[in-house]
């Protein structure tokens, strides 16, 4: 299942799986573009949105996270029954939106309030804990004139009536979990550089005396990203929740920072990010972190080259991707798997922990649809240790020049197989060995 897993987060571009904007840490969730729960509470809650409106308004849909819906349900008071959040433009007026909150009473849906709000859309919505007690508060973030800069807005409700609760943040994203483990939810900013915004991540949390969000904890982003490619709230360790964020550069190469609220100092951190430095992660493939081992902590890659030797072309070596666990203690990566990607075909070689680094080698033959292991040192190839190579399914079922290869894995399109050739040195495998270290990304379609 590891590997599985892990081919999956692999090859994350070639399934579009990249996300960004507020909470993504609950994408299976049925809130996700979920319409309100009978055709009858949805004709009424548009009813009350048109007359509230006086007819003449055009809804609109947050453009990012996980709730997407014109209408959007949510227990905001914990009483087990859902209110309704709603955005609309009144007329022809584009520099306003309205965002209304209703519920239901008596057998029918009432307004709760109209807030209007100086802005053109809505970014995203999400919902927390952040006062600790049984209610969820509405975090909606509000598009801004500025590229990856949008404002955020807070809202509480209970008894059928609802209040701002004052805020005036800045972010590009928003992100919200127990960052400091106090029983209630924390907001993390993430912004992203621009010339009136330094890149940073600002840790948020709710003053109750004051009855507003105010900024905890600051600490510095790498300011050479200009989009979050994919973030997730994660566990970094037992009792620590932090966010994991993959970051685009303008090359579009990648790199993976680690935002989190370290209790004892006081102090938020990032520490895979050192200014003027190149961190360890940065990577030219488009491979995203995850939780390669299912136990809810994400795992952090990096990708390199396998060894050149001489008279071998730089563009036919294959990579090894490296997955670490981060250590909140000492902030250490400890390396848990290591990988042999092949990109076209979306499969990997799930290395043996007995083979030592800049000892053995792949080559990949595009023309040829193969992958080849080699022992290796730094000046030459050695051995021959075994190949994957992919036929196309219909020539794989007539038998055409696959005499020499051992079936692994066949779907509706490819052949996925191998040639052992027995090396008898510190590489050999057996063919089950090399069977149960090869993955293919159709395997985690369940």
């Amino acid at each position: 299942m590891k590997l599985r897993k892990a081919m999956a987060a692999v090859m994350a571009a070639a399934i579009s799986f990249a996300f960004v904007g507020c909470d993504i840490n609950d994408l299976s969730s049925d809130n996700l573009l979920r319409p309100p729960k009978t055709m009858g509470d949805e004709a009424e809650i548009e009813q009350l949105i048109a007359q509230t409106a006086n007819e003449d308004y055009t809804l609109k849909y947050p453009k990012s996270g996980n709730y997407r819906s014109a209408i959007i349900m949510q227990d905001l008071d914990g009483d087990g029954k859902e209110e309704a959040i709603a955005f609309y433009r009144k007329g022809k007026d584009v520099t306003k939106l309205h965002m209304l909150v209703m519920y239901s009473a008596d057998d029918r849906w009432k307004l709760s309030d109209d807030f209007v709000t100086e802005t053109t859309d809505v970014d995203c919505v999400d919902f927390a804990n952040i006062s600790g007690d049984d209610a969820t508060e509405i975090l909606v973030g509000f598009n801004t004139y500025t590229p990856n800069s949008n404002f955020l807005t807070c809202y509480s409700y209970s008894g059928g009536k609802t209040t701002e609760i004052k805020s005036g943040q800045n972010y590009s994203n928003f992100y919200c979990g127990d960052f400091n483990a106090d029983g209630s939810q924390e907001i993390m900013t993430l912004s992203l550089f621009s010339a009136e915004i330094e890149a940073n991540a600002t840790m948020i949390v709710y003053d109750r005396e004051k009855n507003m969000l105010t900024s905890k904890a600051t600490v510095a982003m790498d300011p050479n990203v200009i989009r979050i490619k994919n973030a997730a709230v994660t566990k970094l360790d037992e009792n620590l929740q932090g966010v994991v964020v993959d970051g685009t550069f303008s090359d579009n190469q990648t790199n993976t920072q680690i935002i989190y609220y370290n209790k004892e100092l006081s102090i938020l951190r990032n520490p895979l990010y050192k200014e003027n430095s190149k961190s360890f992660t940065q990577r030219k493939c488009n491979i995203i972190s995850a939780d390669i081992d299912d136990d809810s902590i994400f795992e952090i890659p990096s990708v390199q080259a396998l060894p050149k030797p001489e008279n071998l072309s730089e563009e036919n070596v294959a990579d090894i991707v490296t997955w670490s666990k981060f250590h909140s203690d000492d902030e250490s990566v400890l390396p848990q798997v290591k990988i042999v990607p092949y990109y076209d075909y979306l499969f990997s070689f799930s290395v043996p922990s007995t083979w030592k680094d800049g000892t053995f080698t792949a080559v990949i033959d595009s023309a040829n649809s193969l992958i080849t292991f080699y022992d290796c040192n730094k000046e030459s190839l050695g051995d021959r240790l075994f190949e994957i190579k992919v036929f196309d399914a219909a020539q794989w079922d007539k038998g055409q020049n696959n005499d020499d290869y051992t079936l692994i894995y066949k779907d509706n399109r490819y052949a996925y197989t191998f040639n052992n050739y027995n090396s008898s040195g510190e590489h050999s495998l057996t063919d089950d060995e090399i069977k149960t270290a090869f993955s293919v990304l159709t395997e985690v379609a369940d």
